[in-house]
């Protein structure tokens, strides 16, 4: 068999007492080299598995259902998978067999066994990430009512771990005063008053500059006048002030142009969706003689392509030739789409049936509560037995739910409607760019894409929203059945 390596640890903080990404390699490599395993390939993630779209995780996926592996080997199964959607597929493939062998620190599961004990351990994962998420909320909000901030301190603070309070920092607070200061009189903007500490020796803990975005973001925040906000709620807290309430509210008033009349705003439907390929900063743009033409913001005052001036008809034809990248024949997608749901009505019956099955199970829990609390209560049984039972209802309830879920994701209903659509959307998003106004530039685009570089007036690298991806990748000379 043809083992993929893959580890992941969560950046929140329910996975710090997890093994670190080298350190699951390293007990991993042991295990493979102890039995002899062929691992072709190791890949490692540091994202939250509560909910499903992680790219690397998605590239496995893709890489095992394509036949170039058929084993995965992980510290746990919750490394795959937190939620009941990731987990269904990983326990739909074993099951099926196109993962021939899940080995694990604890214990190896192969296709012929059941699909219970999975359910049961992904499903105690996804509640563990709910609770303890709930938990962690539940714990901030409780922090911030006394006065404390459970967070990293904002820029001019300090954390003292001793006592977990917030103290000024010295050497940068007075940088901050002189922000605010300066941007109240209203002449200045972010980026003068970021070059005019910078000349006064204002830097960032790695040395560099505090660029305009990092200004703008802390000039915003009330903690500097004594105040915390979170979720849209202020809450008064315990640290010492660094500027007044007055002069955070006249910062407000310059920061917000309520203190001075409001310039009609042009649109233009390709901004923030562009970067510069040299330096990484957004590409803008202006209206000059009746024309848009994009160009780089030099945010961080070093490229070389800030005065390259890109005309909107030139930028249009860029993102019609990226799009033409995820058209299909329409008369191609409904022959697909019409020979997968000849195949799928094959299935309907047994998966209504199924369904029902399960649903039923499910209801059956509640009057199993019902009856088992009735005999707690009348001291048939003892409190340790009875605190066990619920557990294992609860469990089966967890499990349950995921198999039906499992199972609705695997009705035509759900499937094929929105795959075709999909399709759809893609074949005709180039005409219609091409023929549409700004507006529907915009949405198509919004729709679309992630992300477009630009360098040379050219495309440099592109991102395609999910599952327009995957559509991007795809031989367009394939034959039918292939599609």
């Amino acid at each position: 068999m043809k083992y993929i390596l893959y580890c992941r640890k969560s950046t929140e903080s329910e996975d710090r007492q997890v093994l670190s990404l080298d350190s699951q390699e390293k007990e991993l490599m042991d295990i493979a080299k102890n039995h002899n395993l062929n691992v072709i390939k190791v890949f490692k993630e540091s994202r939250s598995a509560k909910t499903a779209g992680r790219p690397i995780f998605n590239e496995v996926i893709e890489m095992i259902q394509s036949g170039k592996a058929d084993a995965l080997l992980c510290w746990k199964l919750d490394r795959l998978a937190r939620n009941f959607l990731d987990g269904g597929l990983i326990m739909d493939m074993l099951q099926r067999g196109v993962i021939k062998e899940i080995r694990t620190y604890e214990a190896t599961h192969l296709p012929n066994e059941t699909a219970f004990i999975m359910a049961m351990q992904f499903g105690m994962a996804n509640q563990y990430s709910r609770d303890l998420s709930t938990n962690v909320k539940r714990g901030n909000r409780a922090c911030l009512e006394k006065g404390g901030w459970p967070n990293k301190a904002p820029f001019g603070y300090l954390n003292n771990k001793g006592d977990k309070t917030i103290s000024i920092d010295s050497d940068r607070s007075k940088y901050v005063v002189k922000a605010f200061e300066l941007y109240a009189i209203g002449t200045y903007s972010f980026k003068d008053i970021s070059g005019l500490l910078f000349k006064e020796g204002l830097r960032t803990i790695a040395g560099t500059k505090v660029y305009a975005s990092h200004i703008h973001r802390f000039i915003d925040n009330p903690f500097y006048c004594g105040l915390m906000k979170r979720d849209g709620k202020y809450y008064p807290g315990n640290h010492e002030p660094i500027i007044s309430k007055e002069l955070f509210e006249r910062v407000q008033q310059v920061i917000h142009n309520k203190n001075r009349p409001r310039t009609k705003t042009l649109f233009f439907p390709l901004r923030g969706f562009l970067t510069c390929e040299n330096c990484g900063c957004a590409l803008t743009a202006s209206l000059k003689k009746g024309h848009q033409y994009y160009y780089c913001t030099n945010g961080k005052g070093i490229c070389t392509e800030h005065k390259s001036y890109m005309r909107e008809t030139l930028l249009h034809e860029i993102v019609a030739g990226l799009l033409q990248s995820i058209h299909f024949s329409e008369d191609h997608i409904n022959l697909v789409y019409e020979a997968a749901k000849e195949k799928a009505s094959v299935n309907k019956d047994y998966l209504n049936s199924a369904l029902e099955t399960l649903q039923k199970r499910l209801e059956s829990l509640t009057a199993k509560e019902k009856r088992l609390l009735d005999t707690f209560l009348d001291q048939q049984i003892s409190k340790e037995i009875y605190d066990a039972k619920v557990l294992e209802i609860q469990n089966d309830r967890v499990s349950l739910q995921g198999q039906i879920n499992d199972m609705k994701s695997k009705q035509p209903v759900f499937t094929l409607e929105p795959t075709r659509d999909v399709f759809i959307q893609a074949s005709r998003a180039r005409s219609e760019f091409m023929d549409g106004d700004d507006a529907k530039k915009r949405n198509i685009v919004s729709s679309l894409l992630w992300n477009l570089s630009i360098k040379n007036k050219t495309a440099a690298t592109v991102s395609f929203k999910s599952p327009y991806d995957i559509l991007a990748k795809e031989h367009k000379s394939d034959d039918i059945l292939q599609l």
